[in-house]
């Protein structure tokens, strides 16, 4: 759905054609009333319930809560692919897996931005008690996890969705895009020298042979849990506005063994066991796999990531690195 009454109106609150930074602002620092006339056009075009929008401030885009029910996303046209990613996956997912995933309930756009309305899960993020759980629950939760992962990528893929990629030229733009984010991302610049070298040297071809719904983002922010018989599990996955569907199971199981394992090799090992359909036989080459898919993997900040992992040693080389992110 198409939305164009008030045009001028809604062109200052939504511009048609921002620049990226223009995007940027808008989302960062637009106070929560600049919202509301677009807020409350979607909320006409779709007779949603009266009551409050209340913003949250996480996230790449524009976020409102209505009632404690209903999730509305809005997203600039400079990333449409979050937006179309988020709609085309609630088709493929919801109602198909031991977790809950929010279920999309309209969406349209406003001058090239997408707005989508989705179902709030219950719970609270994994992020708000993961500090406080015992090894015990965080070993459970971790095996919920891989788990999780093995029934997302046998879900039956759409190769005509948006969210299907060319899969070569994906790749290459990957390789392409490493060096200049890490360098922007402030990595040291005696690190950024030997990514070249690392990734030649791992010869890992990013394919394997088969397609998968791919989430990219499974990390404890996008994890909604229950406390339950004095045991948090999982309960929900959010944002799947990253989502593609692709041919590396790496690229998608990379972020929960940071975020999640973080460097304690029996919570990888649970992890990739209720996983199942990953190979471990050669534990140093999936160690130098995964090593490059984190290296690679888009919109990676990878001194946050090196934040998660405890230092035990030093991290002058990517292979020192790599023996601590992925314990062999």
């Amino acid at each position: 759905m198409e939305i164009n009454t008030n045009h001028s109106i809604l062109e200052t609150i939504l511009p048609t054609q921002p620049t990226y930074q223009q995007s940027c602002d808008l989302i960062d620092n637009a106070p929560d009333e600049h919202w509301s006339p677009a807020l409350e056009h979607i909320r006409n075009a779709h007779q949603l319930r009266s009551g409050d929008f209340v913003r949250i401030k996480e996230g790449a885009n524009a976020l409102f809560k209505l009632n404690q029910s209903l999730i509305i996303k809005l997203v600039p046209p400079n990333w449409v692919g979050q937006g179309d990613a988020e709609i085309e996956s609630s088709k493929m997912v919801t109602g198909k897996l031991s977790l809950a995933t929010p279920e999309v309930i309209a969406h349209g756009k406003i001058n090239n931005w997408i707005y989508v309305v989705m179902s709030i899960l219950k719970g609270e993020t994994l992020a708000d008690v993961w500090d406080q759980l015992d090894f015990q629950n965080k070993r459970l939760i971790t095996g919920q996890l891989g788990q999780f992962i093995r029934e997302l990528h046998q879900l039956p893929v759409d190769h005509s969705s948006l969210m299907n990629v060319d899969w070569p030229n994906y790749i290459a733009q990957l390789n392409t895009d490493c060096v200049p984010r890490h360098t922007r991302n402030k990595v040291p610049q005696s690190l950024i020298e030997q990514i070249p070298t690392y990734l030649s040297d791992s010869n890992y071809h990013f394919d394997d042979g088969k397609t998968f719904f791919i989430h990219m983002d499974l990390h404890p922010w996008n994890l909604m849990v229950e406390k339950n018989n004095n045991n948090y599990r999982l309960c929900g996955v959010l944002d799947f506005g990253d989502a593609i569907i692709g041919r590396s199971r790496l690229l998608e199981l990379a972020t929960p063994i940071l975020f999640l394992c973080q460097g304690d090799k029996m919570l990888i090992d649970t992890l990739l066991k209720n996983y199942q359909l990953l190979d471990q036989a050669n534990s140093k080459k999936l160690q130098q796999e995964l090593m490059t898919v984190s290296l690679l993997r888009p919109a990676c900040d990878f001194n946050f990531v090196l934040q998660q992992v405890p230092t035990i040693g030093p991290r002058e080389t990517w292979q020192q690195i790599a023996a601590q992110l992925f314990p062999a």
